[in-house]
């Protein structure tokens, strides 16, 4: 484990991000619930957050079926078995070193599918509302476990 770049810090990062940015859409659909002719907007990132997960997975298959330095075939000494590493290819160590934590950028689109009202609005405040309590949620939710990746990595430092 690198304990400067955390895999789940740097994912619980990106969800609080996007959770902000939903935080952000959610607020101005409510001030513009009045607004005629204004069209609720909303954020989307879940899909982009599962990809870089899946990522970093493959990253962690692969470097764990493979070794980064090359290491000569040794011989058991017991057995006379002998034991090689594969060394990962050319296109293996590329992708290892990229950053799929760059690729994240939340989208915020424009819903047009839900009913407008007479004045051409489609802001329903209860569902603003109600979106903007789970947003929250949430976002404790990550900020909890993003405090206690920090707390364990504290208590690492102070040798507990």
């Amino acid at each position: 484990m690198d304990l400067i770049s955390n895999r789940t810090i740097e994912i619980t990062k990106l969800g609080m991000d996007g959770l902000l940015n939903r935080q952000h859409a959610i607020a101005s659909n409510i001030a513009n619930v009045m607004t005629p002719d204004y069209q609720r907007k909303e954020v989307a990132f879940e899909s982009q957050l599962s990809e870089i997960i899946e990522k970093e997975d493959l990253k962690d298959y692969i470097k764990g079926q493979n070794s980064i330095d090359y290491k000569p075939p040794m011989v058991d000494v017991f057995t006379g078995e002998v034991h090689t590493f594969r060394t990962p290819t050319l296109q293996e160590k590329a992708y290892l070193k990229s950053n799929s934590f760059d690729q994240f950028k939340p989208q915020v689109v424009t819903d047009i599918y839900s009913g407008a009202n007479s004045t051409g609005n489609n802001v329903e405040l209860e569902k603003e509302m109600m979106d903007l309590s789970k947003t929250g949620t949430r976002y404790t939710v990550l900020s909890n476990l993003e405090r206690r990746e920090f707390t364990s990595i504290s208590e690492a430092i102070r040798g507990q």
